[in-house]
């Protein structure tokens, strides 16, 4: 009799699927095929010894195991679990019905015992993207609330003994750990944007940047409000999307972190060191460490995550790095920073005072800064980092009348907003290129001409045009509707502080404005 378990070989990213083929006839001979380590041919004597001690007869007939795929090498005490009911399976002594879209893991120890899996959460997406109904094995039962709402469609069927899974397989009977009830964020843990007063432009920048994942710097005098923001920014922040939560479960389910889609956010401090915030050197040597494919140099990779050298800004893969007090920051690390920034899914939350002593352009506090003083502070910032920055904006202390909205209020907009982004183009805004945005925000004569009179009045760059566009539709996806003239005018507005800004005379280069097309008939 033949039959097929589903099971897994684990990979550095996600288990590679393996189909394992059990055939039992005539004759006295256990074989392996299908290019397997050494170890799986160890196997067998475990699993006879685990079938008698069960109580199960083993089949004193020819038995064939062939793994497939056959290019894939095929190690580890995990196919225990598959070999074993395959075996009962093609025998005859146990039930086959529910062996199709089941995927089973487990190494078997000789009283019947099966270990707890490592990864757990890699196998869940397996087994969810393979298309599997169910998935049999042993997740410690702190982590089974946060998996099964994470893979609320897949059946975790968690055993701890074989007998359990013969139980299951036989009457399909066996308590399952259904329980979907994921433990809630605290909404204090983070804190509410409503206890923030006033600082409306910067909840408006923290909106949008948490909606279209732009990189956004908050510039204002202490004591206003911006690290409490900061603070609360992961409230409003969309659940991962399943890309990001595969790789970001690579990175960190080793470390023992959970999920349940949220993003993380890592905060630091000035004094960050260039490997804490980027690793080791090894993993800065990366060409680019979390876009690599299986032809590269796993061994490195590998060994990084194992010895745990990396860093806090390929930890938050997927979410935000918060950096307040900018420029107190070492210029080695605003180097390093301004390199990775366009190479990763890390969204860059930043904040910084206008100047040394913090009150420039205050309404009320006098500037004691001299001229020079200022123009070195402002220089920290290269205008290369700055130039990669979406949203800057300048705030000082004002009175505001509007009520504060809640975090939850805000995040059903960018919930919503960021659903329509992955619906377009499957990526947020800020990771669309310009020859992408262009079509879809400049998409009349009228927006092309808007937007040239916009840059008539300043020198963009063409990455500073695309973050315009960019935010102008992320502005526009929060209302859901096209893009429109307000939306430009809006990012221009929340785009146009710039960290040079002047105090005293200051000496200005003059640079030559290139020409820009936007279409056949439309130039400047």
């Amino acid at each position: 009799m033949l039959i097929r378990i589903h099971t897994v070989q684990p990979s550095i990213l996600l288990p590679v699927p393996v189909l394992l083929e059990v055939n039992i006839s005539r004759g006295i001979k256990f074989h392996i095929s299908g290019n397997v380590h050494g170890s799986i041919k160890e196997n067998r004597q475990r699993i006879y010894a685990t079938l008698k001690n069960e109580g199960w007869h083993w089949p004193g007939q020819r038995i064939t195991l062939n793994f497939r795929p056959l290019e894939l090498l095929k190690k580890g005490s995990h196919y225990d679990l598959p070999m074993a009911v395959g075996i009962l399976g093609a025998s005859g002594q146990i039930s086959t019905e529910l062996l199709d879209k089941t995927l089973f893991y487990g190494a078997i120890q000789l009283d019947g015992t099966i270990e707890p899996a490592a990864v757990p959460f890699k196998l869940l997406q397996t087994a969810y993207h393979g298309g599997h109904k169910r998935i049999i094995l042993n997740v410690p039962s702190n982590r089974m609330p946060r998996l099964s709402a994470e893979f609320h469609t897949l059946e975790i069927v968690n055993v701890s003994k074989f007998s359990e899974v013969v139980a299951f397989l036989q009457k399909g009977v066996f308590p399952i750990n259904k329980d979907t009830n994921l433990p809630q964020l605290d909404e204090n843990s983070h804190g509410c944007f409503s206890d923030v007063k006033g600082l409306q432009s910067f909840k408006r920048a923290l909106e949008i940047a948490a909606s279209g994942g732009h990189h956004v710097l908050l510039n204002g005098a202490p004591g206003i409000g911006k690290t409490m923001l900061l603070a609360r920014f992961p409230s409003i922040l969309p659940p991962m999307n399943t890309s990001d939560r595969s790789v970001f479960a690579m990175i960190n389910e080793e470390r023992g972190s959970t999920f349940g889609g949220r993003r993380p956010v890592i905060n630091t401090v000035p004094e960050e060191s260039i490997k804490s915030l980027f690793g080791s050197k090894e993993v800065q040597a990366l060409k680019d460490y979390l876009e690599i494919d299986n032809s590269a140099n796993w061994n490195s990779e590998v060994s990084a995550v194992s010895k745990g050298v990396l860093g806090k800004f390929h930890r938050a893969y997927g979410g935000a790095l918060i950096l307040d007090e900018l420029p107190t920051f070492s210029k080695s690390v605003l180097d390093a920073l301004l390199l990775h920034m366009d190479r990763h899914r890390v969204q860059m939350i930043m904040a910084m005072n206008p100047c040394h002593c913090g009150y420039f352009n205050h309404p009320e506090k006098e500037c004691t800064c001299s001229a020079a003083a200022f123009h070195r502070y402002q220089g920290i910032l290269s205008g290369a980092l700055l130039d990669r920055v979406d949203l800057q904006l300048m705030h000082t202390l004002s009175a505001s009348k509007v009520e504060s909205e809640t975090s939850l209020t805000i995040q059903r907009r960018v919930v919503e907003s960021y659903e329509r982004q992955i619906d377009r183009s499957a990526v947020q805004n800020a990771r669309l290129s310009l020859d992408d945005l262009k079509p879809i925000v400049l998409h009349n004569d009228a927006m092309k001409r808007h937007f040239l009179n916009h840059y008539k009045t300043a020198m963009w760059s063409l990455r500073k045009q695309r973050s315009l566009l960019s935010v102008t539709l992320t502005i526009a996806d929060l209302e859901g509707v096209r893009p429109s003239k307000k939306h430009l005018d809006e990012a221009v507005a929340l785009s146009a502080f710039s960290a040079k800004a002047s105090k005293g005379e200051s000496n200005r280069r003059t640079y030559k404005r290139p020409t820009v097309f936007l279409g056949p008939n439309i130039k400047v």
